[in-house]
């Protein structure tokens, strides 16, 4: 990992019990030409891309598995996710490997997210954080907790539970294979 990144991540300050009430950390991801952000509480880390291993009978949103400390962690393509074209590797691009918080029989979900770049990591007030507006997203609005006003625009904070779904994800897999 290449020092900005391991800075932004670093940088991020544990949550304290005063501003779990008032505020929350959030990672800005670049998706496309968009700029999403997520709860830096979800992040356990931000790589480089390196070797994937293509997984066959998938649908284009996973890119395949990578190896990461000897556990094998399925790695999405968020914008292909989002249905657009799957993401072009740039020098910018990273693996964000997120845990979500949903619990099963399995355990967390552990899961790579491509993404086009990192930025930076922003304190957003909960009172900056209105609801998903009923039109006017770019991404399925499930797919959003809320908008946020931070550094004189509005920034989309992903929902990476429902993004993440692993009963969703088995059912878009499934329907893949059975075209």
């Amino acid at each position: 990992m290449n020092n900005t990144l391991s800075a932004v991540v670093e940088g991020a300050r544990p949550p304290t019990d005063q501003n779990l009430v008032t505020s929350k950390q959030y990672l800005c991801l670049a998706v496309g030409n968009e700029t999403y952000a997520i709860g830096i509480d979800m992040v356990r880390e931000i790589l480089e891309v390196c070797s994937m291993t293509p997984l066959p009978l998938t649908p284009d949103f996973v890119r395949g598995v990578m190896n990461l400390r000897g556990a094998v962690v399925p790695v999405i393509d968020l914008k292909a996710r989002f249905g657009a074209e799957p993401a072009v590797i740039g020098r910018r691009s990273s693996v964000v490997i997120v845990e979500t918080d949903h619990q099963d029989a399995d355990g967390a979900l552990v899961v790579g997210v491509l993404v086009d770049g990192v930025s930076e990591v922003l304190e957003i007030a909960n009172h900056d954080i209105e609801m998903v507006p009923a039109l006017g997203t770019r991404i399925p609005r499930e797919f959003l907790q809320g908008m946020a006003k931070a550094k004189g625009t509005i920034l989309s904070i992903l929902d990476a539970d429902r993004i993440l779904a692993r009963e969703e994800m088995a059912t878009l897999i499934a329907s893949h294979v059975s075209h």
